[in-house]
């Protein structure tokens, strides 16, 4: 069953090894760091202050520009004058990234980054994006009126590139003003952060929050980003939720995901109280433990 997602666990340090529950090792990855990343099959890959996007099921391998590589749109405000200056500076990361397509569908791609203080330190920096064919990233600005947050989800979704912050604020981009502009506020304060899913043509956000005797519960709601609304979801059906820190993904369960050792209408999370790997029931709400590690959604 190659075609059901991947396990990403640390084997050892700087390794990351992919798997199949089911199964055994599929390859292993040696990298200061790895991280899943949207649209499905494509890998951030960081060694050192060099990044790439990698496929793994075919071996593409695309660098990405120096971090220190930035230009702005004229006219430049002040505050965006001051933030590329520190950011020319670094040291910097990538701390979230999405595709707005896989490289092998479209020669025409854009990927956008937000950009945080070095691993020592979580400051959000903002944002920058990269069009395919450019050697520079290009800095986005941010409306004025919105204070500085950092960043917890960044996807692509219905040809606009999404943003979830940590005030459970979502943005979207204006490629056009390279500018994040304010969509909709969620209103919701749950403790964690939420994440962001596209499912079956919608966008999802994703919380978990603490039940009774602190057992996790996921609530789940339908953002319709046009009339700025949210709606409960209370089932996924025949498809199930996989929820990861940078990209989260869903799957359909049917010929090709058959109903085995992963099930529909489930959610599968890592939970933030005590780290392990677990499967939120939306029939019963029941938890059931799972085997660790990140999920990743190969592209076949």
């Amino acid at each position: 069953m190659l075609e059901a997602p991947w396990r990403k666990t640390h084997t050892r340090k700087q390794i990351a090894e992919f798997s199949i529950p089911s199964g055994g090792t599929i390859f292993q990855l040696r990298a200061s760091r790895v991280a899943t990343m949207s649209p499905p099959g494509w890998l951030l890959v960081s060694k050192g202050d060099g990044h790439c996007i990698f496929n793994p099921l075919l071996g593409n391998r695309i660098e990405l520009p120096s971090l220190q590589k930035l230009r702005c749109r004229p006219p430049l405000p002040a505050v965006d004058l001051d933030r590329l200056k520190r950011l020319q500076r670094g040291p910097n990361r990538i701390h979230t990234i999405a595709l707005s397509s896989s490289p092998l569908l479209s020669r025409s791609y854009t990927t956008m980054i937000s950009i945080h203080r070095d691993l020592m330190d979580h400051e959000p920096l903002g944002f920058a994006f990269l069009r395919s064919g450019e050697d520079a990233w290009t800095l986005v600005s941010i409306e004025s009126h919105l204070p500085r947050s950092s960043v917890v989800r960044l996807v692509h979704y219905n040809g606009q590139f999404v943003a979830l912050d940590a005030h459970n604020r979502i943005m979207t981009l204006n490629e056009r003003k390279g500018c994040m502009q304010l969509q909709l506020a969620l209103g919701k304060n749950f403790r964690h952060c939420g994440y962001l899913v596209e499912c079956s043509g919608s966008l999802l956000v994703a919380w978990q929050i603490q039940g009774e005797g602190d057992a996790p519960v996921i609530r789940v709601f339908k953002v319709d980003l046009k009339k700025g609304t949210l709606e409960e979801v209370k089932s996924l059906g025949n498809v199930s939720l996989f929820l990861n820190y940078n990209s989260s993904f869903s799957v359909e369960f049917n010929a090709k995901y058959p109903k085995s050792y992963l099930k529909p209408n489930h959610i599968y999370f890592i939970d933030y109280i005590d780290k392990k790997n677990k499967i939120y029931s939306m029939d019963d709400g029941k938890v059931e433990w799972h085997c660790a590690g990140e999920w990743f959604q190969p592209d076949f």
